[in-house]
């Protein structure tokens, strides 16, 4: 009897150790949203916030492929993308962030988009790769990264864009961080900071020659996999996207590498919640 009672002891400490440790294995403190892209994550069109309640629609017809963590997401490069809508309440007051995803293509030479989001003025936010497109036309340059965001000035709204050349457009896996920090100033709105790390690497900043900026709310959808252009979309991504998440702080960087380094999949499936592991034992009597 005692033997028994100790084995079920034993099993319900495994059962709450597996649950409390089933997403402790990425930085879950400031997170908004979380798309896993895991096959039980996709039903239909919705692709599920599995930490916040910003639901994703598909359009086109991304596959579900596997991934760097579990499943990821492959897009076509001509119609596919995803609507993460406009994010809720952290979008109504986007303004210190941290963007980050895995993505892995091979398109050296085609624009196209990671992330992005634009209203009829402002915000104009997001990570384009390859080259640009902006009033003045479409600029190819091959394997750039491009981030793009937004500020205000005397004459209104105003983008602005920094980035750089690197090698990963490769087909490999890579890890990409994008954190815009806002600190607000008296008397001149706040200053924004952008950093960029890729596969824990820093890869650059743009600080101080942002004096006035403020916060714009996400007016309009974030699209994944295309840039958001009024009612259409166009750059659409060539390649995978997987692990994608929002934070509403500036990740360290032991956080990002903490990131980095997970490859467990976030799992609320009910086969692992300690009520179904309890009628398995009773049933096994």
């Amino acid at each position: 009897m005692k033997s028994g009672i100790h084995f079920l002891l034993f099993a319900i400490i495994i059962a709450i150790f597996s649950l409390n440790t089933a997403t402790a294995t990425i930085v879950t403190d400031g997170l908004v949203s979380y798309w896993t892209f895991d096959r039980i994550h996709v039903i239909d069109e919705t692709v599920k916030d599995v930490w916040g309640d910003n639901n994703g629609t598909i359009t086109g017809n991304p596959k579900v492929v596997p991934g760097h963590v579990g499943e990821a997401l492959e897009f076509d490069g001509a119609a596919d993308f995803v609507n993460l809508t406009t994010l809720g309440d952290f979008g109504r007051k986007m303004g210190t962030s941290t963007f980050e995803a895995w993505f892995k293509t091979s398109n050296k030479t085609d624009w196209m988009t990671l992330i992005n989001t634009r209203g009829a003025e402002c915000p104009y936010w997001g990570i384009q790769l390859n080259g640009v497109k902006d009033r003045e036309g479409l600029h190819i340059a091959k394997e750039t990264i491009l981030i793009h965001n937004s500020m205000t000035r005397e004459k209104g709204c105003q983008p602005y864009m920094t980035g750089g050349k690197f090698n990963i457009q490769d087909g490999e896996w890579h890890h990409i961080v994008y954190i815009n920090e806002y600190r607000k100033e008296d008397g001149i709105g706040g200053r924004g900071i952008d950093t960029v790390y890729i596969d824990t690497e820093f890869r650059g900043v743009v600080n101080g020659s942002r004096r006035g900026w403020i916060n714009f709310p996400f007016t309009e959808p974030v699209y994944l996999g295309a840039r958001n252009f009024g009612e259409k979309s166009e750059g659409h991504f060539d390649g995978m996207i997987d692990e994608v998440r929002f934070y509403d702080r500036p990740l360290t960087l032991k956080e990002i590498r903490q990131n980095f380094e997970s490859m467990t999949p976030y799992d609320v499936e009910p086969i692992g919640k300690l009520s179904t592991l309890w009628g398995s034992i009773k049933n096994a009597k």
